[in-house]
């Protein structure tokens, strides 16, 4: 047991990662890997309900799907304005969109039958968007 927490604070240390409580929230059991919703180029890593910060090398970004920093010209990361409040197209999907406040991504979906209409920022009729 001891040393597979000594193989994990290695690996930590070999990330240049930090302890930090404000986000995200962790669940209490397991170890994985979560974007920063705040900046592509940094990531948490959760370790039993502890999120440790990382951070990219530079022209690096993570990518969430592949739980890895790629080079920014492949990893893919949706960023948020770092201010206000605006709703964007769902990378992926037209039935999702991503509210962004004040530089924080949060997906949402439309609802039933509807579609996210990038030209108006809004869920709107189905035959009224071009997905």
């Amino acid at each position: 047991m001891q040393g597979s927490v000594s193989t994990v604070w290695i690996a930590l240390l070999a990330l240049g990662v930090s302890a930090i409580t404000a986000e995200p929230t962790c669940r209490p059991t397991g170890q994985y890997l979560t974007a920063n919703p705040r900046d592509c180029r940094s990531y948490f890593y959760c370790y039993d309900g502890i999120a440790y910060y990382g951070v990219c090398q530079q022209g690096f970004r993570f990518d969430e799907s592949r739980q890895s920093c790629l080079p920014s010209t492949v990893a893919e990361c949706f960023e948020c304005p770092t201010m206000g409040m605006v709703s964007l197209p769902h990378p992926t999907s037209c039935q999702k969109f991503v509210l962004c406040f004040e530089g924080v991504a949060n997906e949402r979906s439309c609802p039933t039958g509807l579609l996210f209409n990038r030209q108006v920022h809004q869920c709107d009729l189905s035959a009224k968007v071009i997905c």
